[in-house]
């Protein structure tokens, strides 16, 4: 048997794993990678005081919260870096990035069943610290610095 009768088969094989193993990312979501800070399994992104920004690649969510999700290697990694900088990289529906508000997107405008309308002069519900937390599933975790910045 020839030598490249033997190797073809095998860089085959070689390709066929590595195409397996690439992860294709959803059409309806965004990869972000961001800083900020782990508490229990709430991420929410900040800057990072060593470098220029808290996006470095995605869309700009610096103040946004996100429950994590992910495999059970990643969870148990979240648990180690709780209270932590890190450097979190992760998919979020991109219709979770599109509002804040409450309710559905119809149009040009949410629409809200039992929700009172905009006041300026009372806090709004897009404050609120759970209200609006969308699920980011986390691919990996990286430590950045032992404690967060204060706000």
């Amino acid at each position: 048997m020839s030598r490249s009768a033997f190797l073809c088969p095998l860089v085959l094989a070689v390709l066929v794993c590595v195409a397996a193993a690439q992860e294709k990312k959803p059409s309806d979501s965004t990869e972000l990678v961001v800083t900020g800070c782990i508490k229990g399994r709430v991420f929410t992104v900040m800057d990072n005081p060593e470098e220029q920004g808290a996006v470095m690649r995605g869309r700009n969510v610096r103040g946004r919260s996100f429950r994590i999700a992910g495999k059970r290697d990643i969870l148990d990694e979240v648990k180690r870096q709780d209270g932590h900088l890190v450097e979190v990289t992760g998919l979020v529906k991109t219709s979770d990035l599109e509002t804040t508000r409450p309710g559905v997107r119809i149009g040009g405008t949410n629409v809200a069943i039992g929700v009172t309308p905009m006041d300026p002069t009372r806090p709004s519900s897009a404050h609120e610290p759970l209200m609006n937390v969308v699920i980011m599933d986390v691919t990996a975790v990286r430590f950045v610095a032992e404690s967060c910045p204060s706000k």
